[in-house]
């Protein structure tokens, strides 16, 4: 009996598709899956999930044409997931991040906090994207942002969005999620870890999504730098390599899309087990690619020496213990048992 807890599912409301839509379609050029609740149902249930945390991805509340839109994007979004989550289809099984507007608008991200936190308090966190505009979430500008999420006490989810470079696209439109998007949440990573923003915010949980992207490959590469005394200089805080490495070790990770040997091998070598934690990206990953997932992490669990840390039951208790941590009155049945029979024994 798995009763999975997943991290990391996408329902997207109808109102912010159409936005995307009407905006010339994902800038990414990942095409949207169909948007389906009892899809979502379904699969939780072939592949044993319990309860699932919703959430909307990138482009997120950026699809937005002004700060005002945004703000009236991100209320619809929060608004919309909090009627799901408490639908009697969802039988206590949900929870959801909040979304905020772009972190650009300061003052209308404040105002969302304050929002999930001392109005709606239904969210288990909040979402947010790894950069805005040029800025990664370290940046000095969020500092207002991080003291808000430091005095809630809050989760965040780090989602990768589209990185500015050129060209944009590998293999001539070969889409970022692919490629680009992991390599997103390594640079705000190590970003966030070489501006001691963790530190400076000890409060803060912080996930990041598919095993933290390159990270399990660079982490020791970025460690051993700090050795160069010329580029430790460059650093905007001095750090040893050992200070960086209980930096990294902060963070949590869900293995959505990232269930390989090499990946999970090396995200062993970064993280603290007790901090890994199971996603799906269902249904940007569809059916198919879910089920293969959970065959590969299978494989690492049952081959590798160190497989039991990460095993389906591990990361159940990673994800509860967290999410009852950061739990406000959303009612959760945390008990619930997926019917077995249905289950499948991936």
């Amino acid at each position: 009996m798995l009763n999975r807890i997943d991290t990391h599912v996408h329902l997207l409301p109808p109102a912010y598709v159409a936005a995307i839509e009407a905006g010339g379609g994902d800038p990414g050029k990942y095409p949207f899956p169909e948007q389906s609740f009892d899809a979502i149902i379904e699969s939780m249930n072939k592949i044993g999930t319990s309860i699932t945390i919703l959430s909307v991805p990138s482009p997120s509340t950026a699809v937005a044409s002004t700060e005002e839109a945004g703000r009236k994007m991100a209320r619809h979004i929060n608004e919309y997931l909090a009627e799901v989550a408490a639908s009697s289809k969802a039988q206590h099984r949900f929870g959801f991040f909040g979304s905020l507007p772009d972190w650009q608008d300061v003052d209308g991200t404040l105002a969302e906090i304050d929002f999930l936190y001392k109005t709606q308090r239904l969210c288990f966190g909040v979402i947010a994207l790894t950069s805005y505009g040029p800025k990664l979430l370290g940046d000095p500008t969020f500092k207002p942002i991080w003291e808000k999420l430091q005095s809630y006490k809050a989760l965040l989810f780090t989602h990768p969005t589209l990185l500015d470079i050129r060209p944009r696209h590998v293999a001539e439109g070969f889409p970022q999620a692919i490629v680009e998007y992991p390599l997103s949440t390594t640079r705000t990573a190590a970003d966030l870890v070489l501006r001691r923003t963790l530190r400076a915010y000890p409060d803060v949980d912080v996930i990041l999504s598919h095993a933290g992207g390159a990270l399990p490959f660079l982490a020791d590469r970025i460690m051993t730098s700090l050795l160069v005394p010329a580029v430790a200089a460059m650093a905007p805080v001095s750090m040893t390599p050992d200070e960086a490495k209980a930096e990294f070790a902060k963070f949590y990770y869900d293995v959505s899309l990232s269930n390989g040997a090499a990946q999970i091998g090396g995200l062993l070598e970064v993280a603290d087990p007790s901090r890994v934690l199971f996603g799906s990206d269902f249904p940007f990953a569809p059916q198919q690619v879910v089920d293969s997932q959970i065959e590969l992490h299978g494989r690492f669990v049952a081959t590798h020496p160190r497989g039991f840390v990460v095993s389906p039951g591990a990361l159940r208790q990673n994800s509860l213990s967290l999410l009852i941590k950061h739990q406000q009155d959303q009612e959760i049945d945390w008990n619930f048992k997926v019917n077995t029979e249905k289950t499948s024994r991936l």
